[in-house]
């Protein structure tokens, strides 16, 4: 039997990963029925770094300017009461763009060309 030989590992981390960000969308919903805008934006953080091996600098710089605004809605203790529903806006439209990226770059739901679909392309 020929010997495996090679740098890349034959294992990967891509079913941990992929458990990883589905954990972070879960705390996402739970922080988002708890109003809870703090924790909301720092599982968006986690989301968005395990989505970051995937994005481009222009992504990147635009996901940036996303989290500026939530930042600072979030550390603007003047007008804290009036910000809430403007955070929480902002919040909701940031996961959603999260998550039609993760879509987009394939790390979310399966294709129809997944070979569990295969009985379907038939």
């Amino acid at each position: 039997m020929p010997k495996f030989e090679s740098d890349q590992s034959v294992f990967n981390f891509a079913i941990e990963y992929l458990k990883d960000i589905s954990n972070s969308l879960k705390m996402c919903k739970i922080f988002a029925i708890q109003h809870n805008a703090h924790g909301w934006t720092n599982q968006l953080r986690v989301v968005y770094r395990e989505l970051s091996v995937k994005t481009n600098p222009n992504e990147d710089e635009e996901f940036e300017k996303d989290f500026l605004k939530v930042y600072m809605l979030l550390n603007d203790r003047e007008n804290e009461k009036d910000n809430h529903n403007k955070l929480m806006f902002h919040l909701d439209q940031l996961e959603i763009k999260l998550r039609k990226k993760l879509q987009l770059k394939g790390m979310l739901l399966p294709g129809k060309a997944d070979p569990r679909f295969a009985i379907l392309e038939r």
